[in-house]
């Protein structure tokens, strides 16, 4: 039997660690943000705790892994949700990773894996918040290393 405070610290850490994926999310502008975050990885959370605790109180083996793709297929409709296609463009898909990541923290979180929750938690947010800078330098380097096209070549197309 899992004891109450060790569920209350999984509970907790879940919506703190969803909380963070959330404030980068919010502080980006996204359309799902802090509370949003905080609720998919604490109600993944709750999933598992909840089918641990009863698979022990009916004297049954739990199966993780069938919790687990539970939550999966339910968070891929809620991010499928998320994604917005407008005049060609396909926009929020990595708001809508962002859920499916927080999904997978408090999944990590209400299993015990607090490694897996924190660690993935941080990369996470690395990912979401540092690596848009990186991108830009990149993009703005390739450009400044490009060579200027010759008008004078008579063929202009780019292959």
């Amino acid at each position: 039997m899992i004891p109450w405070w060790e569920v209350l610290l999984r509970l907790v850490l879940a919506m703190l660690l969803g909380g963070i994926i959330g404030w980068e999310r919010e502080a980006a502008g996204k359309p799902a943000g802090f509370r949003t975050m905080i609720l998919v990885s604490l109600s993944a959370a709750m999933y598992i705790v909840a089918a641990q605790l009863a698979a022990e109180q009916f004297g049954e083996s739990h199966d993780s892994v069938r919790g687990m793709t539970g939550i999966v297929q339910g968070i891929s409709f809620l991010g499928a949700g998320i994604i917005l296609r407008s005049q060609g463009e396909v926009r929020w898909l990595t708001t809508a990773a962002a859920v499916w990541a927080s999904a997978a923290i408090g999944t990590a979180t209400g299993l015990g894996i607090y490694l897996v929750a924190v660690a993935g938690s941080v990369l996470i947010y690395i990912t979401l918040h540092w690596l848009p800078h990186l991108e830009q330098r990149l993009q703005r380097s390739r450009k400044t290393k490009t060579p200027p096209k010759s008008s004078n070549s008579g063929d202009n197309r780019d292959y």
